[in-house]
Parts: C-alpha cells; sequence; structure tokens
C-alpha cells in the first residue's frame, strides 16, 4: 500500500516545482484559462501527471522496428501458473500476461532513441507500457522449438537478444522478471530476464506486427 504523503511533502514538492519550470515558455494567458478559471479541470491533470511518476502521459508508442525479420505464429494459449511452476521453481506469481494468444506477425525492435546506447531498468519498464502486442511464453518457446525451421530467425543467434515482456512473473526474492530468448551452445534458449536490468543496443523486443 503506498505512504501518503503529508502537507509538509506537498509544499515542498510544489516548491521544488515551482523553481523549476520554466515560466518563459509558457502562455500566460492559456495558463490563466486553464489553471486559475478551471481548478479543478486542473488539479485533476496535475494529479495523474504525479501519479505516473511526474512524467507526461505517453502518447503513441516508443516501440521502433528494426526490420531484420516477420515470422508468422499460430495462436497459443498462455501458460498457467501451475505449468509454469512445473519448469521454473523461482517463480511464485503471474503478477500480469497480456500476451496475444491470437495468430500474430512477429517484429522486433527497439525501444531506444536516436543516439541512445542503453537505457535503465526503471526507464525501460516506462518506455514498455506504451507497446501492445508484446510477446510472451508462449511464443518464445514456440520459436525456440521451430528455429531450425526459421533460417532467418537462427540466423539471428548470439547477434541479438530478444525480449518477451508480454508476461511478467514475480520471483520469490520478490524480482519482477520475463521471459527472453538468449543464445546458448549456438542455438536459441529461453531465459528470464530481471525487469530492473539495462536495455541496450543488441536488445530487440518481440511483438505482435501488422
Amino acid at each position: 500500500m503506498s505512504k501518503s504523503i503529508s502537507i509538509d511533502q506537498s509544499h515542498s514538492i510544489i516548491q521544488v516545482l515551482a523553481n523549476n519550470v520554466d515560466w518563459n515558455a509558457l502562455d500566460g494567458d492559456l495558463l490563466q484559462e486553464k489553471v486559475i478559471k478551471q481548478p479543478r479541470e486542473a488539479g485533476k491533470e496535475f494529479t495523474n501527471f504525479l501519479q505516473n511518476g511526474a512524467r507526461v502521459q505517453i502518447v503513441g508508442d516508443y516501440f521502433r522496428e528494426s526490420g531484420e525479420l516477420r515470422i508468422e505464429i499460430p495462436a497459443l494459449p498462455r501458460p498457467t501458473l501451475g505449468e509454469l511452476q512445473k519448469k521454473y521453481d523461482f517463480i511464485r506469481s503471474i503478477e500480469s500476461d497480456d500476451s496475444p494468444t491470437e495468430p500474430v506477425t512477429l517484429v522486433l525492435g527497439t525501444v531506444l532513441h536516436s543516439g541512445e546506447s542503453s537505457i535503465n531498468g526503471t526507464e525501460y519498464e516506462y518506455r514498455l507500457k506504451s507497446i501492445g502486442g508484446k510477446f510472451g511464453y508462449q511464443q518464445g518457446i514456440w520459436l525456440v522449438e521451430h528455429q531450425d525451421e526459421l533460417p532467418e530467425f537462427k540466423k539471428l543467434c548470439g547477434e541479438v537478444y530478444i525480449d518477451l515482456p508480454g508476461l511478467i512473473v514475480l520471483g520469490g526474492d520478490g524480482r519482477r522478471s520475463f521471459p527472453c530468448l538468449r543464445e546458448y551452445g549456438g542455438r536459441w534458449n529461453l531465459n528470464w530476464f530481471w525487469l530492473g536490468n539495462v536495455f541496450r543496443l543488441d536488445d530487440r523486443i518481440a511483438r505482435s506486427g501488422k
């Protein structure tokens, strides 16, 4: 449960924001109309801003397709908690699973902006929130099992890492992880990636494409 903010904390936060706003870049007449004359609506918007970690709500998404391959994958069911725990004893629960269950086309991409070489785990998780159709465990297993029939996919083995963040699980140590595809012994294997880790240039995200 989140801890409520004290009056002193709220005053301190408002003061810090006030001291760091670029007031010269703002339209005074617009603020008069939208804040002074509509205080309740402005307050709701500001509350949403703070609830979002003092970030502007995402519009669109951060995903940029890398163009390395497109693969048709059949409809696949999501795994149950019991199925996962039979194979991975570290998993305590499923936090979320919005991975597709219908037939999909695999595309790979990144959430890095031009000029970025990496982002930390907190920023990575934030950018992931904007992406729909993220692949999960079932698509990862299918790709591993069919890799010898997919030469364009097999060719990327060892060149990139592929994240499948449609499924998030909680481990016994409290860490949140998602399945990923990594090279081991010259072949693709399914592993687990801690959500707090960085995202780099050789990382990819698998999602459904159009």
